[in-house]
């Protein structure tokens, strides 16, 4: 529904009401440092998700014992929150 209200005729003066000029011009101060706070609460989200997947997939391998279904789970949640905590690494670094 939020799709199809964007192109609705008047939507951008609409949104700009609502927001109350959160909407700052691309370039601005005021852009960069949104810019900036939405890409550390990434970074947050990211490490967050890659810590308790990671806590996941060392309780499942050491829970694995001989089966090799169980182990091939623990790999896939170490796999994934390798790759969360290489994203959460990308959006701390600086531009």
């Amino acid at each position: 529904m939020l799709c199809q209200l964007s192109y609705a005729p008047g939507s951008r003066r609409l949104y700009r009401r609502l927001l109350g000029g959160l909407l700052a011009p691309r370039g601005s101060r005021r852009a960069a440092y949104a810019e900036r706070v939405q890409r550390h609460g990434l970074g947050l989200l990211f490490t967050a998700l890659a810590t308790a997947l990671g806590a996941v997939g060392v309780v499942a391998l050491l829970g694995a014992g001989g089966d090799a279904r169980r182990f091939v789970v623990a790999l896939a949640a170490l796999a994934v929150a390798s790759w969360l905590a290489s994203l959460a690494l990308s959006a701390f670094r600086r531009r």
